[in-house]
């Protein structure tokens, strides 16, 4: 019943929950995204499309997630190919 936790499965049960939330989270924006035809994106990130570096940094936030885990990899992919797509409609 009562089984001591392992110091060295510490980082291993934090890595699967930040996965599970990060997964989790990314699949409610992905909802929310798909179900609307126009997401309302703050003025900023509209201003910030225009940036070869901001479009760089979604590159780079993709190429992170999937090193990390390939679902993470792949919510992250989709969320930044809607935002693209939203893009191009407002500009």
């Amino acid at each position: 019943m009562d089984e001591i936790v392992k110091f060295d499965e510490i980082p291993s049960m934090l890595n699967a929950s930040l996965r599970i939330v990060t997964v989790l989270s990314l699949l409610a924006w992905n909802v929310f995204e798909s179900l609307s035809l126009r997401t309302f994106y703050p003025l900023t990130m509209v201003g910030l499309w225009e940036s070869p570096i901001w479009r760089m940094i979604l590159l780079f936030i993709v190429w992170l997630g999937a090193e990390w885990c390939e679902s993470i990899g792949l919510m992250t992919g989709i969320a930044v190919s809607m935002y693209i797509a939203n893009m191009i409609q407002i500009a």
